[in-house]
Protein backbone atom coordinates (compact mmCIF):
# COMPACT_ATOMS: atom_id res chain seq x y z
CA UNK A 1 0.00 0.00 0.00
CA UNK A 2 1.67 3.32 -1.12
CA UNK A 3 1.37 6.45 1.58
CA UNK A 4 2.28 9.89 1.55
CA UNK A 5 5.53 10.27 3.25
CA UNK A 6 6.68 13.98 4.71
CA UNK A 7 9.73 15.23 3.03
CA UNK A 8 11.00 15.59 6.88
CA UNK A 9 14.08 13.12 7.42
CA UNK A 10 15.21 14.33 11.02
CA UNK A 11 14.24 11.33 12.69
CA UNK A 12 16.68 8.66 13.43
CA UNK A 13 16.37 5.27 11.46
CA UNK A 14 18.14 2.06 11.76
CA UNK A 15 21.76 2.98 10.29
CA UNK A 16 22.08 5.86 12.97
CA UNK A 17 21.29 3.26 15.81
CA UNK A 18 23.14 0.71 14.70
CA UNK A 19 26.11 2.89 14.60
CA UNK A 20 25.85 3.96 18.38
CA UNK A 21 27.54 0.48 19.32
CA UNK A 22 31.48 1.20 19.18
CA UNK A 23 33.64 -0.47 16.18
CA UNK A 24 30.55 -1.96 14.88
CA UNK A 25 30.04 -3.00 11.34
CA UNK A 26 26.89 -3.16 9.22
CA UNK A 27 26.25 -5.68 6.22
CA UNK A 28 22.82 -4.75 4.26
CA UNK A 29 22.08 -7.84 2.14
CA UNK A 30 19.20 -6.23 -0.62
CA UNK A 31 18.39 -5.51 -4.00
CA UNK A 32 19.90 -2.18 -5.18
CA UNK A 33 16.91 0.32 -4.49
CA UNK A 34 16.50 -0.61 -0.90
CA UNK A 35 20.66 0.45 -0.38
CA UNK A 36 19.98 3.69 -1.43
CA UNK A 37 18.68 5.39 1.42
CA UNK A 38 21.22 3.45 4.02
CA UNK A 39 23.82 3.96 2.05
CA UNK A 40 23.03 7.84 1.67
CA UNK A 41 22.70 7.77 5.53
CA UNK A 42 26.27 5.88 5.48
CA UNK A 43 28.01 8.17 3.46
CA UNK A 44 26.30 11.90 5.02
CA UNK A 45 27.36 10.99 8.75
CA UNK A 46 30.79 10.49 7.86
CA UNK A 47 30.57 6.31 8.58
CA UNK A 48 31.20 4.62 5.58
CA UNK A 49 34.13 3.06 7.26
CA UNK A 50 31.57 1.05 8.95
CA UNK A 51 28.91 0.10 6.12
CA UNK A 52 29.05 -2.54 3.53
CA UNK A 53 26.35 -3.66 0.79
CA UNK A 54 25.69 -7.08 -0.75
CA UNK A 55 23.58 -6.40 -3.88
CA UNK A 56 20.87 -8.72 -4.43
CA UNK A 57 20.06 -9.19 -8.00
CA UNK A 58 16.53 -10.80 -9.73
CA UNK A 59 19.07 -13.64 -10.76
CA UNK A 60 20.13 -14.27 -7.40
CA UNK A 61 16.45 -14.34 -6.26
CA UNK A 62 15.08 -16.91 -9.73
CA UNK A 63 18.49 -18.99 -10.04
CA UNK A 64 20.56 -19.10 -6.62
CA UNK A 65 19.09 -19.05 -3.07
CA UNK A 66 19.12 -16.06 -0.81
CA UNK A 67 20.70 -18.10 1.98
CA UNK A 68 24.27 -18.82 -0.13
CA UNK A 69 24.12 -15.21 -1.21
CA UNK A 70 23.85 -14.07 1.98
CA UNK A 71 26.49 -16.13 3.55
CA UNK A 72 28.98 -15.44 0.56
CA UNK A 73 28.24 -12.06 0.43
CA UNK A 74 29.06 -11.50 4.08
CA UNK A 75 32.13 -13.25 4.21
CA UNK A 76 33.46 -11.43 1.10
CA UNK A 77 33.12 -8.49 3.14
CA UNK A 78 34.69 -9.58 6.11
CA UNK A 79 37.22 -11.31 4.03
CA UNK A 80 38.11 -8.13 2.92
CA UNK A 81 38.16 -6.11 6.09
CA UNK A 82 40.43 -8.84 7.62
CA UNK A 83 42.79 -8.13 4.98
CA UNK A 84 43.09 -4.39 5.25
CA UNK A 85 43.50 -5.18 9.48
CA UNK A 86 41.51 -6.61 12.20
CA UNK A 87 37.60 -8.23 12.14
CA UNK A 88 35.31 -5.81 13.88
CA UNK A 89 34.05 -7.00 17.38
CA UNK A 90 30.56 -7.10 15.89
CA UNK A 91 28.71 -6.79 12.13
CA UNK A 92 24.93 -6.41 12.20
CA UNK A 93 24.00 -8.24 9.48
CA UNK A 94 20.42 -6.41 8.18
CA UNK A 95 17.92 -8.87 6.03
CA UNK A 96 15.07 -7.78 3.80
CA UNK A 97 12.04 -7.92 3.03
CA UNK A 98 13.30 -10.64 0.11
CA UNK A 99 14.27 -12.99 2.96
CA UNK A 100 11.21 -12.58 4.37
CA UNK A 101 9.46 -13.32 1.37
CA UNK A 102 11.29 -16.32 0.41
CA UNK A 103 11.43 -18.03 3.84
CA UNK A 104 15.23 -17.48 4.25
CA UNK A 105 16.32 -20.08 6.52
CA UNK A 106 18.05 -17.27 8.88
CA UNK A 107 18.99 -20.33 11.42
CA UNK A 108 21.41 -22.33 8.86
CA UNK A 109 22.71 -18.17 7.90
CA UNK A 110 23.75 -17.23 11.01
CA UNK A 111 25.11 -20.84 12.25
CA UNK A 112 27.29 -20.78 9.33
CA UNK A 113 28.96 -17.47 9.82
CA UNK A 114 29.31 -18.06 13.45
CA UNK A 115 31.47 -21.02 12.70
CA UNK A 116 32.80 -19.81 9.95
CA UNK A 117 34.19 -16.69 11.83
CA UNK A 118 33.76 -17.11 15.37
CA UNK A 119 35.38 -14.12 17.26
CA UNK A 120 32.98 -12.00 15.42
CA UNK A 121 29.49 -11.55 17.21
CA UNK A 122 26.71 -11.69 14.52
CA UNK A 123 23.88 -9.69 14.98
CA UNK A 124 20.74 -10.35 13.18
CA UNK A 125 19.21 -7.17 12.42
CA UNK A 126 16.01 -6.33 10.22
CA UNK A 127 15.31 -3.64 7.34
CA UNK A 128 11.58 -5.47 6.75
CA UNK A 129 9.28 -2.59 5.66
CA UNK A 130 6.53 -4.82 5.12
CA UNK A 131 6.78 -5.50 8.63
CA UNK A 132 5.67 -1.89 9.57
CA UNK A 133 2.02 -2.21 9.92
CA UNK A 134 1.91 -5.17 12.14
CA UNK A 135 3.94 -6.14 15.08
CA UNK A 136 7.49 -4.92 16.07
CA UNK A 137 8.95 -2.20 13.69
CA UNK A 138 12.32 -2.47 12.20
CA UNK A 139 13.85 -0.11 14.65
CA UNK A 140 12.10 -1.97 17.94
CA UNK A 141 14.02 -5.01 17.07
CA UNK A 142 17.31 -3.29 16.19
CA UNK A 143 16.92 -1.89 19.74
CA UNK A 144 16.51 -5.15 21.13
CA UNK A 145 19.47 -6.90 19.22
CA UNK A 146 21.98 -4.25 20.09
CA UNK A 147 21.94 -4.76 23.71
CA UNK A 148 21.00 -9.48 22.91
CA UNK A 149 25.36 -10.17 23.62
CA UNK A 150 26.16 -8.16 26.61
CA UNK A 151 27.04 -10.30 29.49
CA UNK A 152 26.37 -10.11 32.96
CA UNK A 153 28.76 -8.31 35.27
CA UNK A 154 28.82 -6.95 38.45
CA UNK A 155 26.10 -4.41 39.58
CA UNK A 156 27.47 -0.96 40.68
CA UNK A 157 25.09 1.10 42.54
CA UNK A 158 26.52 3.83 41.38
CA UNK A 159 25.91 3.64 37.87
CA UNK A 160 22.22 4.04 36.19
CA UNK A 161 21.51 3.40 32.33
CA UNK A 162 19.51 5.72 30.39
CA UNK A 163 18.83 3.57 27.08
CA UNK A 164 16.37 3.21 24.46
CA UNK A 165 16.73 6.36 22.65
CA UNK A 166 18.98 8.00 20.32
CA UNK A 167 18.96 11.59 21.89
CA UNK A 168 21.35 12.85 24.87
CA UNK A 169 19.31 13.85 27.97
CA UNK A 170 21.36 16.47 30.56
CA UNK A 171 21.51 17.53 33.62
CA UNK A 172 19.68 20.95 32.19
CA UNK A 173 16.58 19.42 30.68
CA UNK A 174 16.47 16.12 32.22
CA UNK A 175 14.98 15.27 35.98
CA UNK A 176 16.51 11.90 35.66
CA UNK A 177 20.02 12.75 34.89
CA UNK A 178 19.84 16.11 37.22
CA UNK A 179 18.51 13.84 40.45
CA UNK A 180 20.42 11.00 40.47
CA UNK A 181 23.83 12.84 39.40
CA UNK A 182 22.90 14.88 42.12
CA UNK A 183 22.77 11.54 44.90
CA UNK A 184 26.74 10.94 43.42
CA UNK A 185 25.26 8.09 40.53
CA UNK A 186 26.28 7.72 37.39
CA UNK A 187 23.39 8.11 34.44
CA UNK A 188 24.61 6.56 31.83
CA UNK A 189 23.77 6.99 28.00
CA UNK A 190 25.32 5.05 24.74
CA UNK A 191 26.67 8.40 23.87
CA UNK A 192 28.93 8.51 26.93
CA UNK A 193 30.19 5.46 25.50
CA UNK A 194 33.24 5.19 23.62
CA UNK A 195 34.88 1.66 22.97
CA UNK A 196 33.44 -1.51 22.34
CA UNK A 197 35.19 -2.86 25.46
CA UNK A 198 33.02 0.10 27.32
CA UNK A 199 30.15 -1.27 25.90
CA UNK A 200 30.08 -4.76 27.11
CA UNK A 201 29.98 -3.02 30.38
CA UNK A 202 26.47 -2.02 29.67
CA UNK A 203 24.95 -5.06 32.25
CA UNK A 204 26.65 -3.40 35.41
CA UNK A 205 23.74 -1.45 36.23
CA UNK A 206 21.61 -1.03 39.25
CA UNK A 207 18.69 0.01 36.99
CA UNK A 208 17.89 0.53 33.41
CA UNK A 209 15.17 3.52 32.34
CA UNK A 210 14.22 3.92 28.62
CA UNK A 211 11.63 7.34 28.36
CA UNK A 212 10.78 6.20 24.59
CA UNK A 213 8.58 3.59 23.80
CA UNK A 214 10.34 2.22 20.78
CA UNK A 215 12.83 1.89 22.95
CA UNK A 216 10.93 -0.50 25.56
CA UNK A 217 11.26 -3.82 23.98
CA UNK A 218 14.56 -4.06 23.77
CA UNK A 219 15.64 -2.31 27.15
CA UNK A 220 12.76 -4.21 28.84
CA UNK A 221 14.22 -7.55 27.63
CA UNK A 222 17.69 -6.60 28.26
CA UNK A 223 17.03 -5.91 31.98
CA UNK A 224 15.01 -9.32 32.68
CA UNK A 225 17.67 -11.06 30.76
CA UNK A 226 20.43 -9.89 33.22
CA UNK A 227 18.07 -9.03 36.40
CA UNK A 228 18.58 -5.69 36.47
CA UNK A 229 15.59 -3.53 37.73
CA UNK A 230 14.12 -1.20 35.24
CA UNK A 231 11.66 1.06 34.76
CA UNK A 232 9.91 2.67 31.13
CA UNK A 233 9.16 6.43 32.27
CA UNK A 234 7.64 7.92 29.47
CA UNK A 235 7.79 11.89 29.72
CA UNK A 236 4.32 12.77 30.22
CA UNK A 237 3.90 16.88 30.91
CA UNK A 238 2.98 15.73 34.53
CA UNK A 239 4.34 16.04 38.13
CA UNK A 240 6.59 12.82 37.93
CA UNK A 241 8.16 10.84 40.50
CA UNK A 242 11.49 9.08 40.11
CA UNK A 243 12.09 5.81 41.35
CA UNK A 244 14.64 5.28 44.90
CA UNK A 245 17.63 3.04 43.86
CA UNK A 246 17.47 0.31 46.54
CA UNK A 247 21.37 0.83 47.90
CA UNK A 248 20.22 4.49 48.20
CA UNK A 249 17.29 4.41 50.16
CA UNK A 250 18.78 4.55 53.63
CA UNK A 251 20.61 7.75 52.68
CA UNK A 252 19.58 10.56 55.24
CA UNK A 253 20.54 13.42 53.24
CA UNK A 254 18.88 13.82 49.83
CA UNK A 255 18.38 17.06 47.93
CA UNK A 256 15.95 16.91 44.97
CA UNK A 257 18.74 17.79 42.35
CA UNK A 258 17.64 21.62 41.70
CA UNK A 259 14.35 20.07 40.63
CA UNK A 260 11.91 23.48 40.59
CA UNK A 261 8.34 22.46 41.75
CA UNK A 262 5.39 21.70 39.49
CA UNK A 263 3.75 24.86 40.71
CA UNK A 264 6.57 26.78 39.03
CA UNK A 265 6.56 25.48 36.27
CA UNK A 266 3.22 25.91 35.43
CA UNK A 267 3.27 29.67 36.34
CA UNK A 268 6.01 29.86 33.60
CA UNK A 269 3.95 28.20 31.28
CA UNK A 270 1.03 31.04 31.65
CA UNK A 271 3.13 33.57 31.11
CA UNK A 272 3.91 32.57 28.33
CA UNK A 273 0.87 32.26 27.19
CA UNK A 274 0.14 36.12 28.18
CA UNK A 275 2.91 36.71 25.94
CA UNK A 276 1.52 35.25 22.68
CA UNK A 277 -2.24 35.17 23.28
CA UNK A 278 -3.89 33.74 21.14
CA UNK A 279 -1.47 32.50 19.09
CA UNK A 280 -2.03 28.79 17.34
CA UNK A 281 0.11 25.82 18.56
CA UNK A 282 0.35 22.67 16.72
CA UNK A 283 2.68 19.95 18.33
CA UNK A 284 3.65 16.85 16.24
CA UNK A 285 4.71 13.23 17.34
CA UNK A 286 8.33 13.62 16.02
CA UNK A 287 9.09 16.06 18.17
CA UNK A 288 7.36 15.08 21.22
CA UNK A 289 6.28 11.78 22.58
CA UNK A 290 3.66 12.21 24.39
CA UNK A 291 2.08 15.32 22.30
CA UNK A 292 -1.66 14.66 23.87
CA UNK A 293 0.18 15.02 26.94
CA UNK A 294 2.04 18.08 26.21
CA UNK A 295 -1.30 19.35 24.44
CA UNK A 296 -3.71 18.68 27.65
CA UNK A 297 -0.82 20.50 29.24
CA UNK A 298 -0.97 23.70 27.47
CA UNK A 299 -4.50 24.17 26.92
CA UNK A 300 -4.53 23.88 30.66
CA UNK A 301 -2.36 26.79 30.89
CA UNK A 302 -4.53 28.89 28.33
CA UNK A 303 -2.83 27.83 25.02
CA UNK A 304 -4.56 27.63 21.81
CA UNK A 305 -3.39 24.33 20.88
CA UNK A 306 -5.24 23.40 17.72
CA UNK A 307 -4.16 20.61 15.84
CA UNK A 308 -1.54 17.23 17.39
CA UNK A 309 0.19 15.97 14.13
CA UNK A 310 0.45 12.35 15.03
CA UNK A 311 -0.72 8.68 13.67
CA UNK A 312 -3.53 8.74 16.42
CA UNK A 313 -3.29 8.42 20.32
CA UNK A 314 -0.86 5.66 21.24
CA UNK A 315 -1.91 2.99 23.80
CA UNK A 316 0.13 5.34 26.76
CA UNK A 317 -2.06 8.23 25.64
CA UNK A 318 -5.31 6.68 25.12
CA UNK A 319 -6.94 8.14 28.23
CA UNK A 320 -6.00 11.97 27.71
CA UNK A 321 -6.94 11.51 24.38
CA UNK A 322 -10.47 10.57 24.89
CA UNK A 323 -10.35 13.06 27.76
CA UNK A 324 -9.01 15.85 25.48
CA UNK A 325 -12.45 15.01 22.90
CA UNK A 326 -14.84 15.54 25.49
CA UNK A 327 -12.47 19.15 27.27
CA UNK A 328 -11.58 20.18 24.25
CA UNK A 329 -13.43 18.41 20.95
CA UNK A 330 -11.74 21.63 18.90
CA UNK A 331 -8.46 19.58 19.16
CA UNK A 332 -7.60 17.27 15.98
CA UNK A 333 -5.55 15.43 14.77
CA UNK A 334 -4.05 15.45 11.99
CA UNK A 335 -2.36 11.98 10.24
CA UNK A 336 1.18 12.34 8.97
CA UNK A 337 0.14 9.86 6.12
CA UNK A 338 -2.76 11.82 4.50
CA UNK A 339 -2.08 11.92 0.93
CA UNK A 340 -3.89 14.72 1.06
CA UNK A 341 -1.05 17.11 2.50
CA UNK A 342 0.96 16.40 -0.44
CA UNK A 343 -1.17 19.04 -2.09
CA UNK A 344 -0.40 22.31 -1.04
CA UNK A 345 -3.95 23.87 -1.36
CA UNK A 346 -5.07 21.32 1.34
CA UNK A 347 -2.29 22.58 3.55
CA UNK A 348 -3.07 25.90 2.87
CA UNK A 349 -6.77 25.38 4.24
CA UNK A 350 -5.36 23.98 7.15
CA UNK A 351 -3.08 27.05 8.04
CA UNK A 352 -5.95 29.88 6.77
CA UNK A 353 -8.39 28.02 9.24
CA UNK A 354 -6.28 28.77 12.43
CA UNK A 355 -4.61 31.74 11.06
CA UNK A 356 -6.12 33.99 8.81
CA UNK A 357 -3.41 36.10 8.16
CA UNK A 358 -0.59 33.94 7.71
CA UNK A 359 -0.60 33.57 3.77
CA UNK A 360 1.53 36.63 2.93
CA UNK A 361 4.13 35.78 5.88
CA UNK A 362 4.67 32.35 4.42
CA UNK A 363 5.20 33.24 1.34
CA UNK A 364 8.74 34.36 2.13
CA UNK A 365 9.81 31.37 3.90
CA UNK A 366 11.06 28.64 1.41
CA UNK A 367 12.89 31.70 -0.73
CA UNK A 368 16.97 31.00 -0.49
CA UNK A 369 17.08 34.44 0.27
CA UNK A 370 14.74 33.90 3.67
CA UNK A 371 15.04 36.82 6.17
CA UNK A 372 12.53 36.64 9.85
CA UNK A 373 9.02 38.04 8.13
CA UNK A 374 8.05 41.15 10.64
CA UNK A 375 4.59 40.88 11.87
CA UNK A 376 2.59 43.40 14.37
CA UNK A 377 1.32 41.87 17.19
CA UNK A 378 2.19 38.43 16.60
CA UNK A 379 -0.50 38.40 13.58
CA UNK A 380 0.17 35.41 11.12
CA UNK A 381 1.96 33.27 13.22
CA UNK A 382 2.03 29.42 13.75
CA UNK A 383 3.96 28.27 16.81
CA UNK A 384 5.15 24.52 15.29
CA UNK A 385 6.56 21.95 18.45
CA UNK A 386 8.31 20.09 15.83
CA UNK A 387 9.79 19.81 12.46
CA UNK A 388 6.37 18.33 11.26
CA UNK A 389 4.32 20.73 12.26
CA UNK A 390 6.86 23.18 10.59
CA UNK A 391 6.22 21.89 6.74
CA UNK A 392 2.67 21.00 7.33
CA UNK A 393 1.51 24.67 8.45
CA UNK A 394 4.67 26.31 6.40
CA UNK A 395 5.62 28.32 9.61
CA UNK A 396 9.02 29.45 10.56
CA UNK A 397 8.02 30.16 14.23
CA UNK A 398 9.27 26.39 14.71
CA UNK A 399 10.88 23.86 17.77
CA UNK A 400 13.05 21.98 16.19
CA UNK A 401 13.93 18.51 17.55
CA UNK A 402 13.29 14.72 17.92
CA UNK A 403 11.94 12.24 20.64
CA UNK A 404 11.99 15.07 23.29
CA UNK A 405 15.67 15.74 23.13
CA UNK A 406 15.98 14.14 25.82
CA UNK A 407 13.66 15.97 28.07
CA UNK A 408 11.94 14.91 30.81
CA UNK A 409 9.82 16.21 33.87
CA UNK A 410 9.61 19.85 35.25
CA UNK A 411 13.30 20.69 33.73
CA UNK A 412 12.20 18.93 30.10
CA UNK A 413 9.30 21.14 30.25
CA UNK A 414 11.53 24.69 31.12
CA UNK A 415 13.89 23.31 28.71
CA UNK A 416 10.85 23.09 25.93
CA UNK A 417 9.70 26.23 27.10
CA UNK A 418 12.66 28.17 26.79
CA UNK A 419 12.51 26.55 22.82
CA UNK A 420 9.10 27.70 22.24
CA UNK A 421 10.20 31.53 23.32
CA UNK A 422 13.30 31.30 20.86
CA UNK A 423 11.53 29.78 18.16
CA UNK A 424 9.02 32.75 18.61
CA UNK A 425 11.76 35.11 18.91
CA UNK A 426 13.69 33.56 15.99
CA UNK A 427 12.14 32.28 12.77
CA UNK A 428 13.85 30.13 10.80
CA UNK A 429 13.99 28.49 7.23
CA UNK A 430 11.92 25.47 6.87
CA UNK A 431 13.79 23.71 3.99
CA UNK A 432 16.79 24.48 4.99
CA UNK A 433 16.77 23.05 8.74
CA UNK A 434 13.91 20.01 8.28
CA UNK A 435 16.08 17.63 6.01
CA UNK A 436 18.88 16.93 7.90
CA UNK A 437 18.86 13.25 9.12
CA UNK A 438 19.36 11.93 12.33
CA UNK A 439 19.53 15.32 14.38
CA UNK A 440 21.42 14.96 16.90
CA UNK A 441 23.93 12.49 15.65
CA UNK A 442 26.69 14.71 15.49
CA UNK A 443 26.64 15.00 19.28
CA UNK A 444 26.88 11.21 19.45
CA UNK A 445 30.28 9.01 19.15
CA UNK A 446 30.59 7.38 16.01
CA UNK A 447 34.20 5.65 16.44
CA UNK A 448 35.31 5.30 13.11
Amino acid sequence: MLEFNMPVHEGWNIVHIAMQVPQAHQIYVCPENCLRGVVMTAYEMGAAGRFSCVSVSERDLIVDNLETVTIDGASDVVEEMHAGGEFPPVIFLFTVCSHRILSCDFDYVFKTLREKYPDIIWVHAYMDCIAQKEGLYPDMKLRKAMYEFIPKTHSDEKIVNLLGSEVIATKENNDIVAYYESQGIKVRQLSDIHTFDEYMQLGNACMNICMYKSGDYGVEAFSERLGIPYHLMLPFFEDLDLPEIEKSKNITEKNNGGLPTFSEVKEKYREFQKQIENTPVVIDSMAIVCPYSLAEFMLDQGFNVTYVISDGAPAYEKEIAERLDKTHPELQTILPADPRLREETYRQELRSAISKDSSEIHEEICNDNFQAPITKDGSGKILAIGPMAAWVFKTPYFVNQIENDGAYGKLGMLSLLEKMKDAIANPKPIEKTVLQKGIGSSRCCFTL
